[in-house]
């Protein structure tokens, strides 16, 4: 979990605290859900800003669940920090933190907490928080100054400090050359987020095109569309490209484990350099065909793996991230997998010896749009929260909306001490209105009536992507 104080504290910084509101108010149904407790319940809100040398860094608001934690809300705010009132009421260690980041418009109150502007994009960090005996105790939402990007340290659950740093209290100068969203001025920001939504906006194209070219032939339109802002901000923002941006030893490894949304790889390529246009018009069939509905392995136009079975490319990201480490390269490895996919054993069979063997230069997103080939992943297996099995191997977890690119941006810029995993709340068909939620498009054919309707949608999204 990440602690904003024991980061200043711990960095030598001064810094204050000031509690703007603190008081005990009955659960409404979101805390209540967020907390796992009954509605009603009694509540501790607390909204409270920290400032270093008088400038704010940020602006926390806070559920907290005073059944396990009596006479919380007598607490000093001022001079105690949260985490440590908590444990000294409950009695309990705080162990884990389930997180999820996203990008919003600060808006009149929070830019008057923050000395900022209301149209101010800010990065905001949400958690819900559990003792070490299972109870959730907090949740919270952080709102990170402008110019500010994750200001703390993780906490593991032995009490070692983490992957997290302050540097951007410290000013200093950002190693990255491509800061997260929330490190750039508003007008930077603005044109990042046309940029990448644009490019999502191109990859969707680019799917119902290549799926119209064979329309009596079914693809995998639900996961390609799911997926698409994810492998667009990867290809287009994040990863080093060999082609493109370094030399070819030193290439992010990009591997698309659920490979039948290959269509959705294919502008994101062509769009990153990787590949050409004439290797899709070579189409995806027949002798001429260099591309395929199941790719073939072929690094050179960004193919790590061949594809095809599920459950199998989080273990070759795991090798690949091994082997990168012992040549002391310092390439990263991105796995996109399935929620439907994490049925499979193998995902945690790599999983663990992942994070078993800290490789901090793997980062898995797991695209979870919550249905498969036979109907809602709940009603075929089950598998409860992904970030909490990720963070039972090791692994820091984060939550995103799949669709905010610059949510997904800034998640997918960070790289910590250990491997990380991206949990991408996604939408199955996003962005064609009769493939939305629809599980009769996990594979199905585009017909010169959906290729129409999906012209519109397009249009209709190339609109907003430029209001």
């Amino acid at each position: 979990m990440l602690s904003f104080a024991a980061a200043l504290r711990d960095g030598g910084f001064e810094y204050r605290t000031e509690v703007l509101f603190k008081q005990v108010v009955p659960a409404d149904q979101a805390v209540a859900e967020h907390l796992e407790i009954p509605i009603g319940s009694d509540v501790l809100f607390l909204r409270r800003v920290r400032s270093v040398s008088d400038r704010p860094v940020v602006c926390q608001e806070s559920w907290s669940n005073l059944l396990v934690c009596p006479q919380l809300e007598e607490a000093d705010f001022e001079n105690e920090s949260l985490f440590d009132a908590v444990e000294r009421t409950s009695q309990k260690e705080i162990a884990r933190s389930r997180m999820r980041y996203q990008s919003q418009i600060a808006g009149k109150d929070h830019a008057d907490y923050l000395q900022c502007s209301p149209n101010e994009a800010l990065l905001v960090l949400e958690q819900v928080i559990e003792l070490s005996d299972g109870n959730c105790i907090e949740w919270s939402q952080t709102w990170l100054a402008p110019h500010q990007s994750v200001v703390g340290v993780s906490e593991q659950v032995d009490g070692s400090i983490g992957p997290l740093d302050i540097s951007s209290v410290r000013q200093s100068e950002h190693v990255d050359a491509s800061p997260t969203s929330a490190e750039i001025d508003s007008d930077q920001r603005t044109q990042l987020e046309f940029d990448l939504r644009h490019e999502a906006l191109e990859v969707r194209r680019g799917i119902i095109e290549l799926a119209h070219r064979y329309s009596s032939t079914p693809f995998h339109i639900g996961g390609a569309c799911s997926v698409a802002d994810i492998v667009s901000v990867l290809l287009s923002k994040v990863m080093q490209v060999g082609h493109r941006d370094c030399e070819w030893e030193l290439r992010d490894r990009l591997i698309l484990s659920k490979a039948h949304t290959s269509l959705a790889l294919f502008p994101a390529l062509l769009r990153a350099g990787m590949i050409s246009q004439e290797d899709i018009d070579r189409g995806v069939f027949g002798p001429d065909a260099v591309l395929f509905k199941h790719p073939l392995r072929d690094p050179q136009r960004g193919f790590e793996i061949s594809g095809g079975s599920l459950g199998m490319g989080l273990g070759y990201a795991a090798g690949l991230g091994l082997s990168l480490r012992r040549k002391d390269l310092p390439s990263r490895v991105f796995c996109i997998l399935g929620d439907g996919e994490c049925d499979e054993g193998s995902i945690w069979e790599s999983a663990a010896f992942i994070g078993h063997n800290q490789l901090s230069n793997v980062t898995v997103i797991v695209d979870q749009n919550r249905m498969q080939l036979d109907g809602p992943c709940a009603s075929i297996l089950d598998t409860g929260s992904i970030a909490r099995k990720f963070d039972a191997f090791g692994f820091e977890s984060v939550e995103v909306d799949g669709h905010d690119v610059l949510a997904l941006y800034d998640a997918l810029k960070q790289q910590a001490s250990r491997p990380r995993a991206i949990i991408a709340h996604t939408i199955k068909g996003k962005g064609l209105s009769f493939a939305e939620n629809n599980v009769s498009f996990h594979d199905a054919c585009v017909t010169d009536d959906l290729y129409e309707q999906a012209l519109l949608d397009l249009k209709v999204a190339e609109e907003a992507c430029s209001c």
